[in-house]
């Protein structure tokens, strides 16, 4: 028995009311997975909405009165406190939908390797230096604050921007694909606190890996240790152990992306809780951060 025009219309809007639901559900989960603020952001409303529902069952009236205050402005609250965020996914909506690394194996494995030589270098130099590389979330708002480039990467181009005295030795360099899209630009800086041996180019690549996905290197002026920061977690590395890293998560990854919507959205899902748990382990610490040492274990 063959459907009517209005089963078949019904059943057509079903499946894509379905489907932009699951879409709006996995851009959330995207999001979500990549800025630990917003983590913390949507952990605040759900206390708030937590106390609303203790309010009621215990019956609270002034606790209930002050809550019911602070939901009934919660739509502009949201749009305050969100602005970034909700920028950022307008902005997504106007591009194309390209993917922002589009280098090949071999070309992300030369621009690591500039990057690499080049940060031992400095160490050995005990040269500061701070090299934001971007992932998928686009960091143009920090690119406008710096000095436009667009040079390809090269170990003696980063060794020469950092080096001390020039005008633009004093900020960061961001690496989009395998050119240098600018220098000297200036990231928010950490509101937690870091050990005093840790200057403002730390707390200014822990504060961009907390609000992106980006992957931060810094070169200790003092020590000439080299870090990196992603998640807001700060961790030394030798020149090998940061190649390894490098190449296991820009290349290695790339060859393991998965195959179908269905897949994305579970690993958007899995990343998002395991990165609530870090969070969480490193919230409980009596340190407000986890700075973790290979340098001195010399690993790969």
């Amino acid at each position: 028995m063959g459907l009517t025009f209005q089963e078949f219309k019904f059943v057509l809007q079903l499946i894509v009311d379905i489907l932009v639901v699951w879409f709006l559900i996995y851009s959330l989960l995207r999001i979500l997975s990549n800025n630990n603020r917003t983590i913390q952001i949507i952990k605040g409303a759900l206390v708030v909405l937590l106390v609303k529902g203790l309010s009621v069952f215990f019956n609270l009236t002034a606790v209930g009165y002050i809550i019911d205050i602070f939901l009934n402005w919660g739509v502009v609250l949201i749009i305050v406190i969100f602005q970034p965020e909700i920028r950022e996914m307008l902005e997504k909506v106007g591009k194309s939908g390209t993917r922002m690394n589009t280098l090949s194996s071999l070309q992300c494995e030369e621009m690591i390797e500039a990057v690499v030589d080049a940060c031992e270098i400095m160490s050995k130099q005990k040269t500061g230096a701070i090299i934001t590389i971007q992932q998928t979330q686009d960091l143009q708002e920090y690119i406008q604050s710096g000095i436009n480039m667009g040079s390809e990467v090269s170990t003696e181009l980063l060794c020469t921007i950092f080096k001390y005295g020039t005008p633009m030795h004093d900020g960061a360099v961001i690496i989009q694909g395998n050119k240098i899209a600018c220098a000297a630009a200036y990231f928010p800086p950490t509101t937690k606190d870091l050990p005093s041996k840790y200057g403002a180019r730390h707390r200014a690549a822990v504060g961009i890996s907390e609000i992106s996905d980006s992957i931060t290197i810094v070169v200790s002026e003092e020590t000439g240790a080299i870090s990196i920061a992603v998640s807001g977690i700060l961790k030394k590395y030798t020149p090998s152990a940061l190649k390894n890293y490098l190449l296991s998560t820009m290349i290695f990854e790339e060859t393991s992306q998965p195959n179908n919507f269905l897949d994305s959205v579970i690993k958007t899902a899995n990343n998002f809780t395991t990165r609530s748990r870090k969070q969480e382990v490193v919230d409980e610490r009596i340190k407000p951060i986890k700075v973790i040492d290979n340098y001195s274990k010399g690993a790969d």
